[in-house]
């Protein structure tokens, strides 16, 4: 009787629920309540991959206790958390305390990656990032005791082929003396997927990392050191409902499902999955996550952010764009369709967080536009875009450039803070890549001739705009992305631009340029991919964020 009335009650919660989406509670014309939004998305957390975690781990503790002393003696691992083929981890006993350093061996000096881990002990598990694909890699550990003796051993690490759907990546320039690869060269060049593999590469071009879980828009580096990814809740999933922090090993430390259950346009009697996180996530200051979403309304997509709590996944605060910005831009688009039928009258792509001023700043390709809110209050503070279609009540925020013949961003990307004037405390300078592909406003001669990477500079007191450097002019139509696309500041001047859509979606290319000297100093094509899994991002992140390689340590879930 206990378990036919659970059984009930379940499917009585269920049918509500259901009802509850097919029939959505509105505002006003167009706006979903929040607690609607809250409803539709419901994020859950999930420990199922956190267990599998904490099992091999416990597996790995197990070996290592077992193992004799003596470096000939270690048991070396290769993808020991079974989702990072070109990782591994290598157990060793010494009779004397001692600290290692991990060196695994390039072809180049400037692709052999230097790793040092802190702290001297006997029993180690030593965590190896950036092999090779299809080879017997060399690794070795030079192990110094407190008294200054020094011992080396060299281990080999064989690893499988690369998936085939990953493509051909073609290194075209490499000048590793200015580029930034960080200390040990442990940064890599990451290829973030839109959806499919993400992957890095060294300074010759090479992949040395990989994760076979497929990925879609999200890779974040969070600030202790994990990773943030978008992935699927089961492989045989259509839709990214997974949104996991793991790490370059694979670990995984948490992560939180979404239904994605959502009323279909043309029958909204109707429920169908969606994709809930489609373009970006950042971790604030509280370090809760910020997300891009949609939000289940039967009408409208990728116009909503929330806020997640990271202990529980409850949802803090909803963002709906419509409630910020002017009903004529939501309610009278044409620029764009979908199958689906739903407007993508925004189509918010990315987000920053300006700490100093509690201010974040967002990018929305459909509307041209780029503007910031107070994070607490949501009120508009600056607006940077073409005046036309904005009405005159808006046209207050706008940003006046002081550029001659200011040439404004057109279906943007990938926007983000480089550096904040700690001195007038007025002055922010701003990355962007400019697709150069007006959709709303904006339009030039230029436009679709070129896309390229920039930076601009925002004096908000005086609400004013100065473009400081753009980069792809010269690289013409061959580089023009009518989407997707990234330009990040990765150290010692350089910028690196992924032009993620070149000749209509048939190639990436991944450019490090020197803003002083204009050169490119790195420059990789990549060609032969599946088809959609062009890359959103192009970004540098180090495999070794910390000095530590690898703790055999539990995750609390």
């Amino acid at each position: 009787m206990l378990v036919l009335g659970g059984a009930t009650a379940y499917h009585e919660r269920h049918n509500i629920r259901r009802y509850l989406l097919v029939h959505q509670h509105y505002t006003k014309k167009d706006v979903l309540a929040t607690s609607q939004i809250k409803l539709n998305l419901r994020p859950a957390l999930s420990t199922k991959h956190t267990t599998a975690t904490n099992h091999l781990t416990a597996k790995y503790q197990k070996q290592l206790k077992a193992l004799p002393t003596g470096t000939t003696h270690a048991q070396t691992i290769v993808n020991p958390y079974q989702t990072s083929p070109l990782s591994g981890l290598i157990l060793v006993k010494t009779p004397h305390a001692t600290k290692v350093r991990l060196t695994v061996h390039g072809t180049t000096p400037a692709t052999t990656i230097h790793q040092t881990v802190s702290g001297y002990r006997t029993a180690h598990s030593i965590g190896v990032l950036g092999l090779y694909a299809n080879r017997n890699n060399r690794v070795t550990l030079t192990f110094t005791t407190k008294r200054g003796t020094v011992t080396h051993h060299t281990y080999q690490l064989k690893t499988t082929k690369v998936p085939h759907g990953i493509g051909r990546n073609t290194l075209k320039t490499s000048h590793p003396q200015q580029m930034a690869l960080g200390q040990g060269h442990t940064k890599l060049t990451f290829a973030v997927s839109s959806q499919g593999y993400t992957y890095g590469l060294d300074a010759r071009g090479k992949i040395r990392w990989y994760s076979s879980l497929k990925i879609s828009h999200v890779f974040k580096e969070l600030s202790n050191h994990h990773l943030l990814i978008l992935t699927k809740i089961a492989p045989t999933e259509h839709k990214y409902n997974a949104l996991q922090e793991t790490d370059f090993y694979g670990r995984v430390y948490r992560q939180y499902n979404f239904s994605g259950l959502f009323p279909t346009r043309q029958d909204t009697s109707k429920l169908a999955t969606n994709t809930v996180i489609h373009h970006d996530a950042i971790e604030l200051p509280n370090h809760n996550l910020l997300l891009t979403v949609d939000d289940g309304s039967k009408k409208f997509v990728e116009d909503t952010m929330i806020e997640i709590d990271r202990q529980t996944g409850k949802i803090q605060k909803v963002i709906d764009l419509k409630r910020l910005l002017p009903a004529s831009a939501y309610q009278q688009y044409t620029g764009t369709h979908r199958p689906d039928g739903k407007v993508d009258w925004f189509h918010q792509n990315s987000m920053t967080y300006d700490k100093k001023r509690d201010e974040l700043v967002v990018s929305g390709r459909n509307q041209d536009m780029i503007f910031a809110i107070n994070y607490k209050t949501t009120k508009l503070k600056w607006i940077l875009a073409a005046p036309e279609k904005l009405p005159q009540s808006y046209q207050k925020y706008l940003l006046k450039p002081t550029t001659k013949n200011y040439r404004y961003n057109g279906g943007q990307h990938a926007v983000q803070l480089i550096h904040q004037d700690q001195h007038q405390g007025d002055s922010v300078e701003l990355e962007f890549y400019d697709n150069n592909v007006p959709v709303t406003r904006g339009k030039t001669a230029q436009s679709k001739q070129w896309s390229a990477g920039e930076v601009v500079t925002i004096n908000q007191l005086k609400r004013t705009v100065t473009k400081t450097w753009e980069f792809g002019q010269s690289l013409g139509q061959r580089n023009f992305t009518n989407i997707v696309g990234s330009s990040y500041a990765v150290g010692r001047g350089n910028t690196l631009i992924g032009f993620g859509y070149a000749d209509s979606g048939k190639r990436s290319e991944f450019v490090e340029v020197n803003r002083k000297t204009n050169r490119v100093v790195f420059d990789v094509d990549r060609t032969h991919f599946a088809h959609g899994d062009w890359s959103y991002r192009a970004e540098r992140l180090s495999l070794y964020p910390s000095d530590q390689t690898l703790k055999l340590t539990r995750i609390n879930p």
